[in-house]
């Protein structure tokens, strides 16, 4: 197959090769294997060469990819509500030493291939996408860099959802098998009582926690949503948190392990207790269940002793449309659900055209104190009353 002029391989990436509007040659890589891709952007260049236009220059070649995933983490990435700390070690490890213009598309897409052969879930394979994806393009809108060879690449396809529900018999056996491990009992006691996620728990110093007093609560500055709150605590979750070794000696109730030589100060608490938890998961002969169920299980058994929505949300801090997975995860709900209807169905009421016995017949005092209001009150009025978390 004859090529285009201008168009030409070195290693099996194709290359093209134009002159600008100064007449000196630019060679500039496709990072692609593709010739037909090659000719379209070689096309492509001469026409912005033509009208003027601004193009990519040879500025950024000796650009390293360091210079460009340091700017990123220092200015966003760690500053996100995705927790990168986990993955951004082993990007660094394959590309920190490489040029920015050395990470094509198709050496983006061979390190995401290897992590799925190495047994790596889609989810976690597309958070080392993003944080690449995420680098090259806070650069580019920065005028750091000119562009993004991991928008080529795209996302895996993660499965759906599921939904686990803990039943209570199944908490009873897993708080069993936490003893002994203070810090894994205050967690779980913590997770299943409040609602909160991870993050919001491991993070807490202790000046946040109030334990004594009326309305003993976990203050949470900043949620996931950007909202801070107070998660009311329970008295289990109290002495759990009283027999914890960071109580009155660490700032942090979750404090990590600054003796482990694989400590970096990178976080000064806890970020994650997944082995200590599926470790005492499988002793209680519980499986498929994650840390973030505890959630789920907090909110379910809300929504099964019908506590509004509203409530919930001030309380686990879910926005509206997330709370709607919640009213199904319990075979439970769906039977309460269809119980009710059944004794609606079967019990003899009268119709709107009977005539009420007179016993029934109740003045419009009766009816007011019945209802709580009469007409024109005021909705507003209703919300000093409303639960304070």
């Amino acid at each position: 197959m004859s090529r285009m002029r201008g168009v030409y391989f070195r290693d099996g990436i194709a290359y093209i090769r134009y002159r600008d509007e100064h007449g000196i040659i630019v060679r500039e890589s496709t990072e692609q294997k593709s010739p037909k891709f090659a000719e379209q952007l070689l096309a492509k260049r001469k026409t912005e060469v033509a009208e003027g236009r601004h193009f990519p220059t040879k500025q950024f070649e000796r650009t390293s990819f360091e210079e460009l995933l340091s700017d990123w983490w220092d200015k966003h990435g760690q500053h996100t509500a995705s927790r990168f700390h986990y993955h951004l070690p082993k990007v660094r490890a394959v590309f920190g030493q490489l040029r920015a213009r050395d990470i094509t598309s198709d050496a983006v897409q061979e390190f995401l291939d290897k992590l799925g052969q190495d047994g790596y879930a889609a989810s976690s394979i597309n958070k080392y996408r993003t944080i690449l994806c995420s680098t090259f393009n806070f650069a580019i809108r920065r005028g750091h860099y000119d562009k993004n060879p991991a928008s080529a690449v795209s996302q895996k396809k993660e499965p759906p959802g599921r939904d686990r529900f803990l039943t209570p018999e199944e908490f009873q056996k897993l708080i069993a098998e936490c003893q002994g491990d203070a810090v894994l009992t205050a967690f779980v006691w913590l997770a299943a009582t409040t609602g909160a996620r991870k993050g919001e728990l491991l993070a807490r110093k202790w000046e946040e926690v109030e334990l004594e007093g009326p309305a003993p609560h976990v203050y949470v500055p900043k949620t996931k949503n950007g909202r801070s709150k107070r998660l009311p605590l329970a008295n289990e979750a109290i002495t759990a948190l009283k027999a914890l070794t960071s109580f009155g000696r660490d700032d942090y109730l979750f404090p990590a392990d600054r003796g482990n030589v694989r400590f970096s100060g990178i976080k000064e608490h806890l970020w994650d207790l997944r082995k200590p938890f599926q470790a005492a998961c499988a002793r209680a002969g519980i499986t498929g269940l994650r840390i973030h169920d505890l959630r789920h299980m907090a909110t379910t058994i809300l929504f099964l002793a019908g506590i509004p929505d509203a409530v919930i949300r001030k309380l686990t801090g879910h926005k509206s449309r997330e709370l709607e997975r919640y009213q199904h995860l319990s075979p439970l709900l769906k039977a309460q659900t269809a119980e009710l209807i059944a004794k609606v169905l079967a019990e003899k009421k009268s119709t709107a055209t009977d005539t009420p016995p007179s016993s029934a017949k109740l003045n419009h005092s009766q009816v007011i104190e019945g209802i709580g209001g009469d007409d024109g009150a005021r909705t507003r009025d209703l919300r000093r009353d409303r639960p304070a978390f």
